[in-house]
């Protein structure tokens, strides 16, 4: 049997998403991060420093996101069209902090609220499995 070549498909969007391009730092070295694009060569057209590695894909989410680590300290995280460097925008922000400790406070608690009535309803069982057999 022969078949044929098969069919390949292709699908193209009209709307265009171009990258935005952060440079974040920690001790051990910093990355540049491409996020929000959908076509998946744009940010290797861009920037060299996306060559080494792939562009991923969130769960249902259409636009991609692309990560490069900085080997050395003079590259830029940058493109050629947008003159200016991005920098980490990022800050903590203590009413998150507190809601956080808030919620692990109330989910302790409620664990404890379980497993109290879990032994109290066992020893409730074992007293009355004692009456019933004398």
């Amino acid at each position: 049997m022969i078949f044929g070549s098969g069919i390949g498909l292709q699908i193209n969007t009209e709307e265009v998403s171009l990258p935005s391009y952060y440079k974040l730092e920690g001790d051990h070295g910093s990355v540049c991060l491409a996020t929000g694009f959908n076509n998946i060569t744009y940010a290797r057209k861009e920037n060299s420093l996306f060559h080494r590695t792939s562009a991923v894909r969130i769960r249902y989410d259409k636009l991609y996101n692309h990560l490069a680590y900085l080997s050395s300290g003079n590259e830029t995280c940058e493109t050629g069209n947008t003159p200016d460097v991005c920098v980490d925008t990022l800050k903590p922000d203590p009413q998150v902090n507190m809601a956080s400790l808030t919620v692990l406070g109330l989910r302790l608690l409620f664990l404890k609220t379980v497993v109290f009535n879990v032994l109290l309803t066992l020893r409730l069982w074992m007293t009355s499995c004692e009456q019933t057999l004398r």
